[in-house]
């Protein structure tokens, strides 16, 4: 039985973009997670060593702290956009 990678990673891309990347909302926390993510694993090795004496411990905790707060932050200004959106659209329509 051979696999075929191609179409699973296909299916994979698909299911990922419909979870994390659908609405407003959905983009700004991927987007705000992915930059928390990256910015952690940037400054927190250094501050880990300095810290603690087992870096380890401490720089992944640091990790998963900012990048949950990011994430939480990301969430926030897409529903946040959203809401204005929609207060635009309905200001719009009672307008017309």
């Amino acid at each position: 039985m051979e696999f075929n990678y191609r179409a699973t990673a296909r299916f994979m891309c698909r299911q990922v973009i419909r979870l994390v990347w659908t609405t407003s909302q959905q983009k700004w926390t991927t987007s705000f997670l992915l930059a928390g993510m990256t910015l952690a694993a940037i400054l927190m090795p250094p501050f880990g060593i300095v810290v603690f004496g087992t870096a380890f411990a401490g720089w992944w905790f640091a990790v998963l702290v900012m990048t949950v707060f990011f994430g939480l932050v990301g969430n926030r200004v897409g529903v946040g956009r959203e809401k204005a959106a929609i207060k635009r659209q309905i200001d719009h329509d009672s307008v017309i």
